[in-house]
């Protein structure tokens, strides 16, 4: 598990970037294999979420992850939210809700507004940055202000 030094000073936040290291799957995905998304065995996925979930001390049903489309789409986190995600970046003002983002040769962008208490994660691939994801969901997070 990794740490940014930056967000470590923010005591309400609890974040971490976890390798392929450890974990259930086996074969092409061996490791932490955390993609819903992927043709690994839906059962060893499971449990690298629920690895996952208790290493950050969240409630399995509260890390929420999105289905990465590689566009330019944001959702906002409400209350109900058990549909699935298709989209690029997530953002939420709900405590005790973990955001989580998947990635390979794509890079991760974590965002937290302190002042308001706002979360968010971007998928940022080439597709998805050239088509303004990044921008996009800092206008969604200030909107949510």
């Amino acid at each position: 598990m990794f740490y940014s030094r930056k967000f470590k000073k923010f005591k309400e936040l609890k974040h971490c970037f976890f390798s392929r290291k450890g974990g259930f799957s086996k074969g092409i995905y061996r490791g932490l294999n955390c993609g819903k998304g992927s043709k690994d065995n839906i059962k060893n996925v499971k449990k690298n979420l629920n690895f996952v979930s208790n290493k950050i001390q969240v409630n399995p049903k509260n890390l929420i992850l999105m289905h990465q489309t590689h566009s330019n789409k944001v959702i906002q986190i409400k209350k109900n939210y058990g549909r699935k995600l298709n989209s690029d970046a997530i953002i939420t003002n709900i405590k005790g809700i973990a955001l989580g983002v998947v990635t390979a040769d794509c890079v991760p962008i974590l965002l937290f507004d302190y002042k308001n208490k706002i979360i968010g994660c971007i998928h940022a691939g080439w597709k998805g940055a050239f088509s303004g994801i990044i921008r996009k969901t800092i206008r969604s997070l200030r909107k949510l202000e």
